[in-house]
C-alpha cells in the first residue's frame, strides 16, 4: 500500500454519504479496485474507521461526564460499553473471516436495492 492507494480508498469512503452506501463497503471496494485482496481491504477499511470512532466516543464520553446523576447510570453504561466492545470485535472478526472466503456481491446487491428504495421513497 502506498499514499496514493490510501487517498483513493479515502475518497471512495466519501461515497458513503449517499443513501444505501455503506462506509465499510465503499472502502473495501476501493481497496479491491487498488489491487488489495479482500481481507487486506477489509482490515484497511476498519483501520480507517478507528479515528472517527475514537473521536465520536470521546465526544460522547464528555456528554456522559456532564450527565446529572452519573453514578446511578454508570454500571449500566459500563455494561453497555463492554457488550458493544465484545460484540463489535466478534462481528469484525467474523466479517474478516467471511471475506477471506466469500465475495461482497450479495452485500452490493443489498446496498443497491436499499439505495433504490430510499431514493424512490424520497421522491414519492
Amino acid at each position: 500500500m502506498n499514499s496514493f492507494d490510501a487517498l483513493c480508498v479515502g475518497l471512495l469512503q466519501a461515497l458513503a454519504v449517499f443513501p444505501g452506501a455503506s462506509r465499510s463497503a465503499t472502502t473495501i471496494s476501493g481497496g479491491l479496485l487498488r489491487g488489495f485482496d479482500r481481507p487486506a481491504a477489509a482490515r484497511f477499511a476498519f483501520l480507517l474507521a478507528v479515528p472517527v470512532m475514537l473521536a465520536a466516543g470521546a465526544y460522547e464520553a464528555l456528554e456522559v461526564v456532564r450527565m446529572p446523576g452519573l453514578s446511578s447510570f454508570l454500571p449500566v453504561l459500563l455494561a453497555g460499553f463492554l457488550a458493544a466492545a465484545v460484540f463489535g470485535w466478534l462481528a469484525i472478526r467474523w466479517l474478516l473471516r467471511y471475506l477471506g472466503r466469500h465475495s461482497l456481491a450479495v452485500f452490493a446487491v443489498y446496498c443497491a436495492v436499499l439505495a433504490a428504495v430510499c431514493l424512490a421513497w424520497n421522491f414519492l
